[in-house]
């Protein structure tokens, strides 16, 4: 259920350029969501005809560290602008996505991810970042966020079964045991 829930946020808020924050512990479907939706929005040479009804994804990615500086994160979102310039000049229906992994790990005390507030307020390219711990304020005010709770034991049984191409009740007494 996390998974597809992440997967319907990114989507939607990748389509819209609504700026998103996941929140959620290691495991919660997090990366996996993003990295899903970026294989499959590939435009017209998209896998499965669904999603080609959608812009073609050009991730920009980003990943935090306790020592990210404002400059580097500025960096990522300005080559993100300047493409996204470009397939506007050129009709593309191709968009960029400003995507930071581990997003809570630089130092709020330093205020590094205080640059991303003019890039979220007025949202020129689609914008995602994972976390482990919650945004602070100023940046929560300026995204949706999706917070996951640790996965129920049900949740996770579910996920095994889909892992291994099953459905609960096919070959029960088999898979019990592997579960």
């Amino acid at each position: 259920q996390a998974l597809k829930e992440n997967i319907f946020a990114v989507v939607v808020c990748f389509c819209m350029k609504i700026p998103l924050g996941i929140i959620g512990a290691p495991g919660s479907s997090k990366t996996l969501s993003f990295q899903i939706v970026r294989d499959n929005l590939r435009g017209e040479h998209s896998p499965c005809p669904f999603c080609r009804q959608f812009p073609a994804l050009d991730p920009f990615f980003y990943q935090c560290s306790r020592f990210t500086t404002s400059s580097e994160v500025e960096s990522v979102f300005e080559r993100a602008l300047k493409r996204e310039f470009e397939y506007e000049r050129a009709n593309s229906k191709s968009r960029c996505l400003v995507f930071l992994d581990e997003a809570g790990l630089p130092s709020e005390r330093k205020m590094e991810l205080k640059v991303l507030h003019p890039f979220l307020d007025d949202a020129k390219v689609a914008f995602v970042a994972i976390s482990n711990v919650q945004f602070d304020d100023a940046n929560r005010n300026r995204m949706l966020t999706v917070t996951r709770s640790i996965a129920a034991s049900d949740d996770l049984v579910v996920l095994c079964y889909g892992c291994l191409g099953l459905t609960k009740g096919q070959n029960e007494e088999r898979t019990t045991k592997f579960v």
